[in-house]
């Protein structure tokens, strides 16, 4: 059995809630992929209610350490993106579990 959500699936359940071709359905969620990652490009936080919040962050060069070899490197300076669930889909996961 398959554990993944591929944007594959979430195409076709576009195209069977909503009725719109697959080719529109898939233009959708392209059109909706596209606005997060260019608000996050901007530096933009992105929340979206009842689910959660996307940020661009800066982490600051460090030494970094092979753990096989020991051998130290320097992690370059970078920015990651970092996604913080809401409070409504915390409670859904763990409320899930029961």
């Amino acid at each position: 059995m398959r554990n993944n959500l591929t944007k594959k699936d979430i195409i076709n359940s576009i195209y069977m809630q909503l009725g719109y071709s697959k080719k529109i359905s898939e233009n959708i969620l392209e059109d909706f992929i596209n606005e997060i990652v260019n608000s996050i490009a901007l530096n933009k936080k992105v929340k979206i209610s009842n689910f959660g919040t996307f940020l661009l962050k800066r982490k600051k060069s460090r030494i970094g350490r092979n753990p096989k070899t020991k051998e130290k490197k320097i992690i370059k300076e970078r920015n990651v993106i970092l996604f913080k669930p809401s409070a409504d889909l915390k409670k859904y996961i763990n409320n899930k579990d029961d």
